[in-house]
């Protein structure tokens, strides 16, 4: 059973990967022991969606990030996240969004407004370049990033805790963009040895903005919501739409890197 969901995995991450085009059968079928209509049946159980779906929902998510994230226009985001022209590209946005990709970039502060409404700002913010390094990591979907199922996948790795050098968040996606139900978080550690149940990635490996959560897990969104209320008064600080890390350094201390954009 491991198996079968570390092959489904391998071939979920090189969809991520490449959410930019379209992940053609041949490539899946390559990569997998599956025929494309047999995988595909495997997905919708797993994901609950297609995988164009999935691809096209992955592409439209990205491009809201970077409308927001960045001063890209918004004919060079649709090129970025794969949409060749731009009619085509706002069409499908305001389907998925139920507004144009020029009213969601002037809507930023409204998308932000009641996350962060009446919340004090006191947080201290670094720059940092941070080299890429090599973990073992597991995704899951985390509605909302719920902290029970992201205890229950830790709880799950923690029998070869004794193994590990580094442990990490991987934060996939923005919950206030994308559908609570298809939030992702990735538990990540470093380690001289396989872990079994856990696929070898890579992360880091650019410039982040980095903050620290001190106090429990439980509390961490409120360092989240300073951070969003500190970041909106600094228009020259422009985020790039790839993951955002939770480092654990100890049981009540977390550096948080928000990748920036370049």
């Amino acid at each position: 059973m491991q198996t079968h969901f570390n092959e489904i995995q391998k071939i979920v991450d090189h969809i991520e990967a490449n959410f930019d085009r379209e992940v053609s059968a041949y490539e899946i079928e390559s990569m997998s022991h599956y025929s494309y209509r047999n995988f595909q049946r495997i997905f919708f159980k797993i994901f609950n969606e297609t995988i164009s779906g999935f691809q096209k929902r992955l592409r439209l998510e990205n491009a809201y990030k970077k409308l927001i994230y960045t001063e890209d226009s918004i004919s060079e985001i649709a090129w970025q996240v794969g949409y060749f022209n731009i009619q085509s590209f706002s069409k499908a946005f305001k389907q998925q969004y139920f507004i144009s990709p020029a009213e969601a970039r002037k809507q930023k502060q409204d998308i932000f407004k009641n996350f962060i409404e009446n919340h004090k700002i006191d947080l201290k913010v670094e720059i940092k370049y941070k080299d890429a390094i090599s973990v073992y990591c597991k995704f899951i979907k985390a509605k909302d990033y719920n902290n029970s199922e992201i205890d229950a996948l830790w709880k799950e790795i923690e029998p070869e805790a004794e193994i590990f050098d580094a442990a990490y968040g991987i934060i996939r996606d923005q919950p206030l963009i994308t559908n609570h139900s298809h939030c992702r978080y990735g538990a990540a550690v470093t380690s001289d040895h396989a872990v079994e149940g856990l696929l070898k990635s890579e992360i880091f490996g650019k410039k982040y903005v980095r903050f620290t959560h001190h106090g429990p897990y439980e509390q961490i969104l409120e360092t989240y919501r300073s951070f969003y209320h500190f970041w909106l008064a600094e228009p020259q600080l422009l985020l790039d739409n790839s993951d955002v890390i939770e480092e654990y350094v100890e049981s009540e201390l977390t550096h948080i890197y928000f990748p920036i954009y370049s």
